[in-house]
């Protein structure tokens, strides 16, 4: 089993697997354990080591990518 991240979104959890695309850049992919609700969640996030976050070029994910780093800055507080 690899990474994995789990972000509450839309008041449900969500769980994306994660593995390194390059160097420095991560993408996240949607696991099939994450149940599916009334709300669409993006299948990919990408993660570039220097902080930029994107889901898409054409679509703009606010709440998904702070509730992203909120988990983001959890992990890395207990480490």
């Amino acid at each position: 089993m690899g990474l994995q991240i789990v972000i509450d979104y839309n008041q449900q959890p969500v769980t994306y697997d994660v593995t390194a695309q390059e160097q420095d850049i991560y993408r996240l992919c949607l696991s099939d354990a994450t149940p599916r609700g009334a709300h669409y969640i993006p299948s990919k996030i990408n993660i570039r080591r220097k902080g930029k976050v994107w889901v898409s070029d054409l679509e703009n994910y606010n709440e998904l990518v702070n509730a992203l780093l909120v988990e983001l800055t959890r992990f890395s507080a207990r480490a």
